[in-house]
């Protein structure tokens, strides 16, 4: 009887501890059930993010709401009215005062959220326009034309085995619709292309082969004025390339350095020059340079002689009364691929370079002085670089622009500068669409600037208005 009661405890216990454990799991099971997901908050964006804009003109933003039933934002311009005025519909119109600004975009389902986007307001702007119809890298001329096109023609492009290839078409440019026409073929790079008195084109030397090894021409055309014919003239010298042309005031042009290929086959740096006489078609030779000039440049001066400078610290002046060479003052660094521009007040100024062919040059720009025949060192361009542009603009400003910043020339860039010849600095520019170096830049009839080629592709141009 007492084993049976013992058994009977037993039982009870073992049914009490049943219910307990279930109760344990059962609350178990309700502690750990899954927490609704958390809200996500509302987020807003603005897009683009950076615009620049010429003063005056407009442009569209678009904004992005997310995790809210009202996807509306109103606009506003974080300066107020100086900043310049955008409608409901995302639509900005830039003030008439150059500076930064920032548009706000603020969500309509919850005030205390916005993005905003910042806005450069310039002067000027770069602006793209139709593609050229073939790539052009480097080694490519343009010329502004009496008819006002721009005459594209020659040069290197990648070819499909990343080897460089010579372009072999010309094309013109018409400002009037921003488009290229095709215009001959001209197979040839590194050459010279100098608009004469007449309007005719006086096209001479350069390489006509890059690969398996560079072969120099001493031929010469002339793409005559109105008709766009080409015609073959007398040749050089000798075959030459990497030289100047420069127009005299008399009508003829000086061909000066670079390379020639010599009688014994042999392609090497040269101190000859010549003149070509439109009067007759011929080339003559004049005096020789003082010593070898590369990668160099020549600006005319307003006393009628040539001022050459580059690819040593020596500079030297040709005469066009005596036709001879006699140095002048010494530049501070001896630039490679440097620019040369001739200022309103007769000036000269010299900027960027390389001081070897591992070297950027990043000292000052240098101004030269035919009175006293002196370089002296002005303002620091804000970023150093070789293989750019400078353009004379109609306000006396020197637009510098793209150009390369390393010294591998790995590394184009889409920034530009402004030298004020007032105040001998330079200030930031504003950006090209595509980053170059090894590109042209024409002035145009109505002061803005075509430039073309030069960037990864070498098809794209684009306008400074």
């Amino acid at each position: 009887m007492k084993g049976l009661n013992l058994q009977r405890a037993s039982i009870v216990c073992l049914s009490l501890l049943f219910a307990l454990l279930a109760s344990g799991c059962a609350n178990s099971s309700a502690k750990f059930e899954p927490s609704p997901a958390p809200q996500q908050s509302l987020f807003i964006s603005v897009s683009p993010q950076y615009m620049e804009l010429k003063r005056g003109t407009s442009s569209t933003f678009s904004a992005t709401v997310m995790n809210a039933s009202d996807s509306t934002v109103s606009w506003s311009i974080g300066e107020g009215s100086a900043g310049g005025t955008i409608t409901d519909t995302g639509v900005y119109t830039a003030p008439a005062t150059e500076g930064q600004y920032h548009v706000i975009a603020t969500s309509k389902a919850d005030s205390a959220k916005s993005a905003s986007a910042i806005v450069t307001v310039r002067a000027s702007l770069f602006s793209p326009t139709g593609n050229l119809l073939v790539g052009r890298f480097s080694g490519h001329t343009a010329t502004l034309l009496p008819s006002g096109q721009v005459f594209v023609a020659g040069g290197m492009a990648y070819g499909p085995s990343g080897n460089y290839e010579l372009v072999d078409d010309a094309e013109e440019f018409d400002p009037a619709t921003g488009t290229f026409q095709s215009a001959g073929k001209i197979a040839r790079s590194s050459y010279s292309a100098t608009l004469l008195a007449n309007g005719d084109v006086l096209i001479a030397g350069g390489l006509v082969q890059l690969s398996p090894k560079e072969v120099p021409t001493d031929s010469v055309e002339i793409l005559k004025a109105g008709s766009g014919v080409l015609q073959q003239t007398n040749n050089l010298s000798a075959p030459r390339f990497g030289h100047t042309a420069t127009l005299l005031q008399d009508g003829r042009v000086l061909i000066a350095g670079g390379y020639v290929l010599t009688s014994a086959g042999v392609i090497q740096e040269t101190t000859t020059a010549e003149l070509y006489d439109p009067a007759i078609g011929t080339f003559a030779p004049t005096g020789n340079m003082s010593m070898p000039h590369i990668f160099h440049t020549a600006t005319p001066l307003p006393n009628g002689k040539v001022l050459i400078a580059g690819g040593s610290t020596s500079a030297e002046l040709y005469d066009p009364a005596t036709n001879t060479f006699r140095l002048t003052g010494s530049t501070a660094a001896a630039r490679l691929l440097a620019t040369m521009t001739t200022l309103p007040d007769g000036t000269v100024l010299i900027t960027g370079g390389e001081v070897s062919y591992e070297e950027i040059y990043e000292g000052p720009a240098e101004i030269y002085d035919p009175a006293t025949g002196q370089f002296t060192l002005v303002g620091k361009m804000l970023t150093p670089r070789f293989e750019h542009t400078a353009t004379l603009l109609p306000d006396g400003t020197v637009l510098i622009a793209g150009g390369a910043v390393d010294a591998d020339n790995s590394t184009p860039t889409v920034g530009t500068e402004i030298f004020h010849p007032e105040s001998g600095s330079f200030t930031a520019g504003p950006s090209m669409k595509i980053a170059r170096a090894g590109h042209t830049a024409t002035l145009l009839r109505d002061g803005s600037v075509l430039v073309a080629g030069g960037d990864k592709t070498g098809n794209t141009a684009e306008i400074y208005h």
